[in-house]
């Protein structure tokens, strides 16, 4: 038996119900068929599986090229109206920039932000900018702009009218990019061996421009290209571009004959991304007097107006304190062979190289012996496991 206060609750809540307007339980109704609904659950699996089938398709693409990339991002957008799993995507299409060879192409990374839904990431109200409104989709905006600025690519007014549009001007994907707008114009044009763009990817191209960056020091530096089909018995065949001036030459020349001078490396130089070996033909380092002299000492003053002494010369930028440098080269195969045709072609320039005696002491794990002439073999060659030397 239910009581008179629950009886008359009931009935009142029943009245209330049936003064409902038909049109709110119409409404009511269809929300919930709406969500409920077979259909829209066939249509989310769809586009999920479409989304899965497309982060595979970067490592499934038949060409590493930019139009299959572009491709890719295109099928994503058509196939996924609602941008589901669009940081998943974003973070393996960031992945395989570099395998399609389009990390450097300002379009492709627009394009690519442009895979993120304009106007939902805007905050509303105050608290939503403190607390950092969809923080994963900021950090991978973030990344993006990362791997811009790792790879030199500077973004444009474009990129932040699309930044605007997706996360509003209060968050922090639009103060990394105002501080690569700042940063990026003021040591874009900085280095003093600017590389062309895009990369040239010649070997020999880039040994040119690793020679003009490691001998820009001295202005009257030549640049010279040998071939080892030109020298008599070379065994590679291949290039070797020499770098050497006029005040090198003169140096060499200046060299005592019985003294030998060395051929090292290989050492490394970077070009844009590129890492390049060089060899150097070195001699020496010069005795310096380093006598101590009391300079409170009146016992002995010099007067350089009276004093008929010898005047020293300043060393020149190519007599350092762990040698003379002679020349520098790099070769097509950075082998011994190629380095023993180098030091032939700079004879035919330099004769004094034909007497004074080579020594080459190479980063190396084999013990073969290379001579010049069967003449010269009685130098006494001594080979070590990793630092040869050889003499001739």
């Amino acid at each position: 038996m239910l009581s008179r206060i629950t009886r008359t609750i009931l009935a009142s809540s029943a009245t209330a119900l049936l003064r409902q307007p038909l049109r709110e339980i119409e409404t009511r109704s269809l929300s919930r068929a709406i969500h409920t609904s077979q259909q829209w659950c066939k249509k989310d699996d769809k586009d999920s599986k479409s989304s899965a089938l497309v982060l595979h398709a970067f490592a499934n693409a038949e060409s590493k090229e930019r139009a299959a990339y572009l491709d890719i991002l295109r099928e994503y957008k058509t196939n996924n109206e609602m941008r589901r799993g669009h940081v998943e995507f974003i973070q393996v299409a960031l992945k395989y920039m570099d395998e399609f060879g389009v990390n450097r192409d300002l379009a492709v990374y627009k394009n690519l932000l442009d895979v993120l839904p304009k106007g939902k990431f805007v905050p509303r109200n105050y608290f939503q900018t403190i607390f950092m409104h969809y923080p994963k989709q900021q950090f991978v905006a973030i990344d993006l702009l990362c791997k811009m600025e790792h790879n030199c690519v500077m973004p444009d007014f474009e990129m932040q009218e699309m930044l605007l549009n997706t996360f509003g001007m209060h968050a922090l994907v639009l103060k990394k990019f105002w501080r690569m707008m700042y940063w990026m114009p003021k040591f874009a044009n900085l280095n003093p061996w600017p590389c062309p763009t895009p990369v040239p990817k010649d070997p020999k191209v880039l040994a040119k421009l690793a020679m003009n960056k490691i001998s820009s020091a001295d202005v009257q530096t030549e640049i010279t290209e040998f071939k080892t089909k030109d020298v008599e018995d070379a065994i590679d065949n291949t290039w070797i571009v020499s770098a050497m001036s006029s005040l090198q030459e003169e140096l060499l020349r200046k060299q005592p004959l019985d003294i030998p001078i060395f051929v090292e490396g290989p050492y490394t130089v970077w070009v844009a991304d590129h890492c390049i070996d060089y060899f150097i033909l070195k001699g020496a380092a010069k005795e310096k007097n380093n006598v101590y002299k009391d300079p409170d000492d009146v016992s002995d003053i010099r007067i350089p107006f009276w004093d008929k002494k010898e005047i020293i010369l300043p060393p020149t930028v190519h007599e350092q304190d762990d040698g003379t440098y002679f020349a520098i080269c790099a070769t097509g195969t950075s082998t011994k062979d190629s380095l023993l045709s180098w030091i032939r072609c700079l004879q035919k320039k330099n004769p004094v190289l034909t007497i004074i005696p080579v020594v080459f002491k190479l980063i190396s794990f084999t013990r073969e012996q290379f001579y010049i002439d069967s003449s010269e073999s009685e130098n006494n060659i001594v080979q070590k496991d990793q630092q040869k030397d050889t003499n001739y």
